[in-house]
């Protein structure tokens, strides 16, 4: 073994059982939408299955010399499925393509932790992710204040925080980012965690969404009601006083005041919004797999209150039941079932669906004029067929995506 792949086995060494048991304190975090009844019932349930997970995992990785396989349609299988909590992290940063960017970049998250922390205060954004950080998982044991004193995963919070606002000055910092990195430091070490967030920004996430003017985002969301109007005519009349949804397609501030919610799902990938482990779930995908499936958990969830939502008149009240549901979606294997294979083509989306509506979008609101529509759908690949194809012509998604 290398010294770099020693000293990388050195950084990730954690246990199973203390992940494992970290995973069931996050899981039992209490709300007001689930009650201590609702989160022991799960975890009679769903033990089980982790442990199941974890023999699958460990017998494919003894098949593979404790190497993590190249892209295919079982590895695929198995990470929608769920990764055992303690290979989260190294499964997250192989297929990210954040491990490779950090051993492609030695000392370079140093070096910003180092610039950061010499220019203080001047640093534009240092005030507000120094008050961001008590707002992050306030009531998470890790996260608590002890005794006026920031534990050390404040600590690193606000270093890769730092770092990353230097790092790429066309974000900066923007709220919501600091969720994120947070949950990839349960899981990562500080510097994989700065490179998991370079990776998601890069790589994973469409270009300019967090940045200043949000352009991507706002785009986003523009193709999630696209979806939304095509798939599902019916709940877009409830969701918008538009008869059609180009009417609606010229800037963000036309688009259904539902965006408000969903654009919210997006920008801390449904931290918050889900229970914790549903989050992981979702992640564990996200990582593998993509934007795509941010929208198609967005689908399912608005399928899922379908009945719901089409009983009501008032706007508020849908605005409501949509940010409040998916906080009990606590049964993570029946949400993800239902992204990927009850609803079928009604949830399936694909990257290169994506950038095909994305572009639409953004024509539409460069020239201001409906364009025409779009062809009909063609039948869809398998998954694995769209892993071949080959993305030397794009330096926005590299070959792990």
């Amino acid at each position: 073994m290398s010294r770099d792949a020693s000293k990388r086995d050195c950084i990730r060494s954690r246990s199973a059982s203390q992940s494992m048991n970290l995973c069931r304190l996050l899981r039992r975090t209490l709300s007001q939408h689930l009650t201590q009844a609702d989160h022991d019932a799960f975890e009679v349930e769903y033990q089980p299955v982790l442990e199941r997970r974890q023999q699958k995992w460990e017998q494919l990785l003894a098949e593979e010399h404790d190497k993590l396989p190249e892209r295919n349609a079982k590895i695929r299988r198995y990470i929608r499925k769920g990764i055992p909590a303690h290979l989260r992290g190294r499964v997250w940063m192989h297929y990210s393509g954040a491990e490779a960017k950090m051993d492609a970049n030695p000392g370079v998250y140093q070096k910003f932790v180092d610039k950061a922390e010499q220019m203080g205060d001047q640093n534009e954004f240092a005030d507000i992710i120094e008050r961001d950080l008590h707002r992050t998982f306030p009531d998470n044991v890790q996260f608590a204040l002890n005794n006026a004193q920031h534990p050390p995963v404040l600590e690193a919070l606000r270093r890769v925080l730092g770092a990353f606002s230097l790092y790429s000055p066309s974000i900066g910092y923007c709220q919501s980012l600091n969720y994120i990195v947070g949950m990839l430091l349960i899981f990562l070490k500080e510097e994989e965690a700065f490179w998991a967030l370079v990776a998601i920004v890069q790589s994973v996430l469409p270009a300019g969404v967090y940045d200043v003017t949000m352009e991507g985002s706002n785009i986003d969301q523009t193709v999630l009601m696209m979806l939304i109007f095509e798939r599902m005519p019916h709940l877009w009349r409830k969701l918008s006083t538009a008869k059609n949804f180009w009417d609606t397609a010229t800037d963000a501030a036309s688009m259904p005041t539902i965006t408000l919610v969903t654009n919210h799902w997006f920008l801390t990938l449904f931290i918050n919004i889900l229970p914790t482990e549903t989050v992981l779930r979702v992640w564990d995908c996200f990582f593998y797999e993509g934007a795509s499936v941010l929208f198609r958990i967005a689908l399912t969830l608005f399928k899922l209150n379908e009945q719901k939502v089409m009983a009501l008149d008032d706007s508020l009240e849908i605005f409501q039941i949509m940010q409040n549901t998916p906080k009990k979606c606590i049964q993570c294997q029946s949400l993800i079932e239902a992204a990927f294979k009850r609803f079928g083509s009604l949830t399936d989306v694909t990257h290169e669906d994506l950038e095909r509506r994305r572009e639409l979008c953004r024509d539409r609101r460069r020239s201001g004029h409906t364009p025409p529509p779009l062809k009909p759908r063609h039948v869809r690949k398998p998954f694995h067929a769209f892993e071949t194809v080959s993305w030397k012509k794009s330096k926005r998604y590299p070959p792990q995506l």
